[in-house]
């Protein structure tokens, strides 16, 4: 209850709780706010420590994702997750630490604490790659003070920098949607009118949805509050009539804009959505995404309904040049692996066929190491045989000759073209749908691919966005309410690391 929903623990003081356990059972004898603060909350704190330390030591490689948030209270924390797939390709999440910050937050202190919280749990040398925001302070931390790989979120690419680029033009119409909306909020009249609208026209009566204007990075807020207000049209027009309200007025022109707006910003939508799991493998995602948006652009641009209103075909005309700007090397690095070894995708998701080749090349050649270091333990092993067979009493049989020819094959091909032959064999064999579970098809296909499985758990642990992270501090938002302005940091950040890792470890 304190843990899982952030109850207050002086909730065992209320004469209600009181009555209600006593009513349940009335030999029982609830502990004091101090005893669970002090005793209890502490000895689960111990135990999950530990459940994550030993969790910790199983990880071949982690995906990290990292954020900053400062509370009401002017107090700032960065907090750090992990992310990684463990030997029946499950993917699992911890929190590793909600740092107290007590100095600014520049690039070489963000990049100190970060490896601090990493070398607790004995983490160096697993960090596959960091996902961050965009914010400069934070990424050259994890480049050029930590020289990690890094990807910056894809849901702040797209919300932060691609929208903001394509916005400009219908801005204004937005303001608009959102001086109706929050009078409607504002005033009950207003907003029973509405309700009854929508009875009376036989329609289930929905409540127009707000934006969050207190975090503008929340982008999808604001798609659902057009999506919402399109959708209510005939009953917001009805209403706005009727009351008596200096309201912007909306042309039949601006409404159908709206209505095309949210058709073209439906798929960013779905794609940020998408791109935020963390139960599931995301990085491989993106360049379907990327490239799926692009796709979806061009195929707006030759609409007729887009052709002919200005605004919109100048949005989407920006969006495509900004996808463009912004993400058209998407076909790269760790994004290109992780989609090349997602059964779903593989080299299908290319447009690029230069960045196919590169990326087999690569794999081909890890798998080529990979083989060499396994060739090395097994002459070890077989060089370990040999000797013991030594000291054992002497003995003849009709097979030893052939059993020394045998020792002495060896199997044609190079350690390069057997990998080349594994990658051939996986590309060969068709892809799986689009909404099957990739991680699933792993688990069950690691004995046919045993080199590339071992890639894919060390490289499919690698998350699309830093929203693990952020939905931290959402959750922070709850302990830090009035009831408990008396906890401490310290005891806000260990009911943060127990709400995260105590489900994540059992």
């Amino acid at each position: 209850m304190f843990i899982f929903d952030y109850q207050p623990c002086n909730i065992v003081n209320n004469r209600g709780f009181r009555a209600f356990v006593s009513a349940l059972n009335p030999s029982y004898r609830l502990p004091s706010r101090d005893t669970i603060m002090n005793t209890l909350l502490p000895a689960i704190y111990e135990q999950v420590s530990h459940d994550v330390r030993q969790a910790c030591c199983t990880i071949k490689k982690a995906c990290l994702t990292t954020d900053c948030w400062t509370s009401a209270n002017n107090e700032s924390f960065m907090s750090v997750t992990a992310h990684y797939l463990d030997d029946e390709f499950k993917m699992n999440s911890l929190l590793l630490d909600v740092s107290i910050l007590f100095v600014p937050h520049t690039s070489a202190n963000l990049a100190s604490e970060t490896l601090k919280i990493v070398e607790n749990w004995n983490l160096q040398g697993k960090i596959l790659v960091a996902v961050t925001d965009n914010a400069i302070n934070i990424v050259g931390a994890i480049k050029n003070g930590l020289k990690w790989q890094h990807l910056g979120c894809f849901a702040h690419t797209i919300i932060n920098l691609i929208l903001k680029d394509a916005q400009v033009g219908f801005s204004c119409l937005i303001e608009k949607v959102k001086s109706i909306v929050c009078h409607f909020k504002r005033s009950t009249v207003a907003n029973s009118r509405l309700m009854e609208c929508q009875v009376t026209s036989g329609k289930e009566a929905k409540k127009l949805i707000q934006d969050d204007p207190t975090n503008p990075t929340r982008w999808n807020s604001t798609f659902y509050m057009l999506e919402r207000f399109v959708e209510l049209e005939s009953c917001i027009r009805t209403t706005v009539a009727l009351l008596d309200a200096d309201l912007p007025h909306l042309t039949a022109g601006e409404w159908k804009t709206l209505q095309l707006l949210c058709k073209a910003l439906k798929p960013l939508e779905d794609a940020t959505t998408m791109a935020s799991g963390e139960n599931y493998a995301t990085a491989s995602l993106i360049i379907i995404i990327v490239n799926g948006l692009n796709d979806v652009c061009s195929k707006l641009l030759n609409s007729t309904d887009i052709l002919q209103d200005n605004i919109l075909k100048n949005t989407i005309e920006k969006l495509q040049q900004s996808l463009l700007n912004r993400l058209g090397d998407v076909e790269n690095n760790i994004l290109a692996k992780a989609t090349f070894l997602d059964p779903r995708f593989k080299d299908v998701a290319f447009k690029n066929k230069i960045a196919t080749e590169d990326v087999k090349r690569q794999l081909t050649n890890l798998i080529a190491n990979m083989r060499h270091s396994t060739g090395d333990e097994l002459l070890i092993n077989n060089q370990a045989t040999e000797s013991e067979s030594d000291t054992q009493e002497l003995k003849f049989s009709f097979g030893d000759s052939f059993d020394k020819r045998a020792s002495n094959h060896k199997p044609k091909g190079t350690a390069s073209s057997k990998a080349l032959l594994e990658i051939n064999r996986y590309l060969e064999e068709g892809i799986i749908s689009r909404k099957s579970d990739s991680l699933l098809w792993w688990r069950r296909q690691k004995y046919n691919y045993p080199h590339l499985s071992s890639l894919v758990q060390e490289m499919g642990c690698a998350l699309a966005t830093s929203v693990p992270c952020e939905r931290v501090f959402s959750k922070a938002v709850n302990i830090l309410t009035e009831r408990r302005s008396r906890l401490n940091s310290n005891k806000v950040k260990k009911l943060l690391f127990l709400n995260y890792n105590w489900k994540s470890t059992k």
